[in-house]
């Protein structure tokens, strides 16, 4: 944990104290609200703007989609075959 993370971190421990011992204190709350919402913009992870293709696109020319009923009857056919042998 960086500094600015333990300072934040330490911001919403003790306004969570705070609201802690008197719940009905509506400015406890706020500063807890607040805390806390500067925990998660500080907290959530911020992606690159970048135009980089997906990694995904290539995939459909090693492998092509095929259609989910094509796999499933695949799978029923392997699974009828070893619950014969298994009787």
């Amino acid at each position: 944990m960086d500094d600015q993370a333990a300072l934040i971190a330490r911001r919403v421990a003790l306004a969570a104290a705070a609201w802690f011992n008197a719940p009905a204190d509506v400015e406890a709350y706020r500063r807890l609200a607040a805390a806390v919402g500067e925990w998660n913009a500080y907290a959530s992870p911020q992606l690159e703007d970048s135009d980089v293709d997906e990694l995904l696109d290539d995939l459909a020319d090693v492998t092509p989609p095929t259609p989910l009923g094509q796999g499933v009857a695949e799978l029923e056919a392997v699974l009828r075959r070893q619950a014969r042998r298994e009787l």
